[in-house]
């Protein structure tokens, strides 16, 4: 298995290993995707995150599976935007689902701020499960 793969599953699931953090994307109209595995397979060094989800209108999804540190996880995403993405300026997602974290921390508000203003994208942080639709 290369690190792009396009699929038209109805849903996606991306998880890591052990990890007890998933994150979910339903695909209702089996539209094709590029799911891409990040660490250690597009990107081999420096911050990176988990996986990128690119849909069919080219809205990339960045996911970072964690454990409990969330502020890491940050700046995992905001490398990986910095090195992958195909348009700084387009809106695009970003997730971080941990296994722990409370998701109302001063710092998680700061850090959604800083995606909207500088990478235009939403950023979720939510603990074990994510789910997104593409629609």
């Amino acid at each position: 298995m290369g690190c792009i793969n396009i699929c038209s599953d109805s849903k996606i699931v991306f998880q890591d290993g052990e990890s007890k953090s998933k994150m979910c994307f339903a695909n209702p109209n089996r539209r094709k995707v590029k799911k891409i595995i990040v660490d250690d397979c597009l990107i081999t060094e420096g911050k990176r995150c988990d996986f990128l989800l690119i849909d069919h209108n080219n809205v990339e999804h960045f996911v970072e599976l964690k454990g409990k540190q969330v502020e890491y996880a940050c700046t995992q995403i905001i490398e990986t935007i910095k090195k992958v993405s195909q348009d700084l300026d387009a809106f695009k997602y970003s997730f971080i689902v941990s296994s722990a974290c409370p998701l109302t921390t001063t710092e998680v508000q700061v850090f959604k701020s800083i995606f909207r203003k500088k990478y235009n994208s939403v950023l979720h942080v939510k603990n074990r499960l994510c789910e997104h639709c593409i629609e």
